[in-house]
């Protein structure tokens, strides 16, 4: 049986990860996120992974 999808998948890109990241880290700094923004970080599609930690650790470590 194939999978119904109802939504058709984002493109996944380096403006698609750099946007993520930056809501990523609004949200670390306790800045009010809108729904829409939320529900972007909330994405289903991917799951947390190693590269996406380290990439907010790598950069809050240039800003101390």
């Amino acid at each position: 049986m194939s999978k119904q999808c109802t939504k058709p998948k984002r493109k996944r890109d380096e403006q698609w990860f750099k946007d993520k990241m930056l809501l990523v880290q609004a949200q670390a700094n306790r800045q009010v996120l809108q729904e829409e923004e939320l529900e972007f970080l909330a994405d289903p599609g991917i799951a947390e992974t190693s590269s996406t930690q380290y990439a907010v650790t790598n950069n809050a470590a240039y800003q101390a």
